[in-house]
């Protein structure tokens, strides 16, 4: 064998024994929430694509208020992804219908976004901002068109930066109103969908929080039509994957039971002592004390036991498995990639998983570290 050829084959075999590492690969997202002040610091920066901040309010007159302490408190934080070359981006947030109906109906309003919106990527170690828009509400036909002016002028200002910067959408699934479509959503360079919540605090049944496939009003598969059917460029599609997941007091042992109460969020694992939030279960702890399941059809994990006072209790979840399964998903549909919500809420465990298989030596056996042993239903002690 000549030495040309020779390279040639070793070259091959390299390229063959490392599937994962090589282009085409779904992209990370990873979402920091400012109650999880410390995740970041155990968290592999240089290998994810982009950061998000989470979150930084905006009112109904235009400004961002609710800062959470940026950036005077963040100053670690962005010399620490300045120094790991990780592209770090700004999340807004707005929920209330009447704030946005305000918010866009006012030129002056909106120009005091674009205006603060912009001095605020102008700030060292900011390179975008993701607009997290998620009205449940009825919006005015001329506020969407306001609104979708403001999101062009907005990546015009954006683009003319230099260097230029990062405009990305959530698009939150399910609400009454569309504030996106072809031509707004051309303007962004990635379309985060949803991809949880699909069963949430307030559900009247337990489920899937993020099911792959099956029944339920939305899944990843009809969530990724929904974007491509708005002529989203398959690799600016994003799904967004829980690093939390639900349990709800429910009416008896059957799956996916009516549940009788709200149901309280869960950790996958347990989280720091000096986080800030109302979790008080971990999903790790569950399984380890009652066991779980894998459900086939959506691509999710469950648990299901019964408190001493004859409370059944039913909990879902994403572990090992079902992310092996969205993975391969995302790769077959050859979309941009995953969005993790929240850092921190896994101990770094789902998000090693993920650069493992992207690395093409995935170090966990999902099996053994969902410790499952089916669902059990017994009475605590």
């Amino acid at each position: 064998m000549t030495l040309r050829k020779l390279r040639l084959a070793m070259l091959c075999a390299l390229v063959l024994s490392q599937p994962y590492a090589m282009a085409g690969f779904p992209k990370a997202l990873g979402y920091l929430g400012w109650w999880q002040p410390q995740s970041w610091r155990s968290a592999p920066l240089e290998q994810f694509d982009r950061l998000l901040f989470f979150d930084l309010k905006v009112d109904s007159d235009g400004n961002i208020t609710e800062r959470h302490g940026w950036p005077e408190e963040w100053a670690d934080l962005r010399n620490a992804t300045q120094e790991s070359r990780t592209p770090l981006d700004l999340t807004l947030t707005l929920f209330d219908p009447n704030d946005f109906n305000r918010l866009f109906a006012s030129f002056d309003n909106t120009q005091r976004l674009i205006n603060e919106a912009a001095s605020l990527v102008e700030q060292p170690g900011v390179a975008g901002l993701q607009l997290d828009f998620e009205i449940y509400g009825v919006v005015r036909p001329q506020v969407i068109e306001n609104f979708r002016t403001f999101l062009r002028l907005l990546s015009v200002r954006l683009q003319r930066m230099t260097p230029p910067r990062n405009l990305s959408v959530f698009f939150p699934v399910g609400a009454e109103t569309a504030l996106y479509d072809s031509n707004s959503l051309a303007l962004v360079d990635q379309v985060v969908l949803q991809g949880y919540d699909v069963h949430w605090r307030d559900s009247k049944t337990a489920g899937p929080v993020a099911p792959l496939g099956g029944d339920d009003a939305w899944t990843w598969e009809k969530m990724t039509a929904h974007g491509e059917s708005l002529g989203v460029s398959t690799d600016k599609l994003f799904l967004g994957f829980p690093l939390f997941g639900y349990e709800w007091p429910v009416n008896g042992r059957a799956l996916r039971s009516a549940t009788q109460a709200k149901g309280s969020a869960t950790s996958f694992a347990p989280i720091a002592a000096e986080s800030i939030g109302e979790m008080k279960f971990s999903v790790q702890e569950r399984v380890r004390q009652y066991g779980a399941a894998h459900d086939p059809i959506s691509g999710s994990s469950h648990y299901q036991f019964r408190r001493i006072d004859g409370q059944y209790v039913e909990g879902w979840f994403e572990d090992w498995w079902a992310l092996g399964r969205k993975i391969d998903f995302l790769t077959d549909k050859h979309l941009g990639g995953i969005a993790f919500f929240l850092l921190g809420y896994d101990a770094g465990q789902l998000v090693d998983f993920f650069m493992q298989r992207r690395g093409g030596n995935a170090s966990r056996d999902p099996s053994v570290q969902t410790q499952k042993r089916g669902p059990v239903l017994p009475s605590t002690q």
